[in-house]
């Protein structure tokens, strides 16, 4: 694959210049070391592979160059960003969008592609919870403000998350399929839309109810969140899945706490997990960017973060995907 010519030089981190330094060279060492033989039966797959969910942190002004600059230097090439439409629509037709379209062009300054995530329905067009399936016109509304404001910041369009819980979606399967429809409607064109995943807790038959009411006329990417903490369970579910499916498959969001056995574990599992799908999916999207002191609580980072002191540091799961990316 080819490599970037030039990095950027991180100029908004809040650690002095010196550490900053010594970590960037930190990396490049590790980076430029001999990377690990692809298994056989894999084939490398296309620089457009390798994606991660980043949430909000293209607003955390603080760390975001130290954050961008290192996922550059690991290979990402596309950011999942969760903006919720609460927050950009606090009040029917009354758009609030200035800071997250600076946020926006800040990741393409870098150069990454952006999913954007639409998701968390505001109280004026539901009944007050994130999750309430969304009122037809309100979506319809919004799904045009995002492409007309933010359409040229975008490279692909995803609706909902894991509509299988209700903390996402409080619908049916038949009710998911008409908010992406609607969705659909208003957003089809340059940039694909991506269906939501269902999670990993989903079994086919709500696979197949999402199916049967017509998920694939209304995405140009079905899409699937396939957690389990063994390489070989998470490759047994998406080849169910894209047996029962006909257009191309992205997985949004996959990932291992290093909860579940340690740090170590959690790269060993990226190490092994990331060339299985590799010619499987088009993307794959690691969950997630950066764990740590005020970023956030779980362990399934490529980074550890600390807000207090500003410092960020790669964790073995960063060069297990950074190897891959080389490779």
């Amino acid at each position: 694959m080819k490599r970037r010519t030039a990095l950027r030089i991180l100029t908004g981190a809040t650690i002095t210049t010196t550490c900053a330094l010594s970590q960037n060279q930190a990396v490049s060492s590790k980076l430029s070391r001999k990377p690990p033989r692809l298994k056989l039966g894999t084939e490398p797959p296309s620089q457009e592979y390798f994606g991660l969910n980043i949430g909000t942190e293209l607003s955390l002004k603080s760390f975001r160059d130290q954050l961008l600059t290192l996922y550059q230097k690991a290979g990402v090439r596309w950011l999942r960003v969760w903006y919720n439409w609460a927050t950009l629509e606090p009040e029917p037709g009354a758009y609030d969008g200035a800071s997250i379209q600076e946020a926006l062009r800040f990741a393409k300054n870098y150069n990454f592609q952006v999913l954007f995530m639409i998701w968390g329905t505001p109280p004026h067009a539901g009944n007050g919870d994130l999750g309430d399936v969304p009122q037809t016109k309100a979506l319809s509304d919004y799904c045009q403000w995002l492409k007309a404001n933010l359409g040229d910041l975008v490279d692909a369009w995803e609706i909902g998350n894991e509509p299988n819980l209700t903390k996402y979606y409080a619908g049916s399967p038949e009710s998911y399929i008409q908010t992406l429809a609607t969705s659909y409607q208003q957003l089809q064109g340059d940039a694909p839309v991506v269906a939501a995943g269902p999670s990993g807790a989903a079994g086919s038959s709500y696979w197949q109810a999402l199916l049967d009411n017509g998920l694939q006329r209304y995405c140009d990417r079905v899409n699937l969140h396939p957690y389990r903490n063994q390489p070989q369970q998470v490759v047994r579910l998406v080849d169910d899945f894209l047996g029962r499916v006909q257009k191309p498959l992205w997985i949004t969001e996959l990932g291992l706490s290093a909860d579940v056995g340690g740090e170590q574990v959690k790269a060993d599992f990226v190490a092994q997990v990331l060339p299985l799908l590799a010619t499987r999916v088009e993307k794959l999207f690691w969950y997630r960017g950066v764990q740590g002191s005020g970023l956030h609580p779980l362990r399934f980072g490529l980074l550890e973060g600390n807000r207090t002191s500003g410092q960020v540091t790669p964790l073995p799961a960063y060069y297990s995907y950074a190897a891959f990316a080389r490779e």
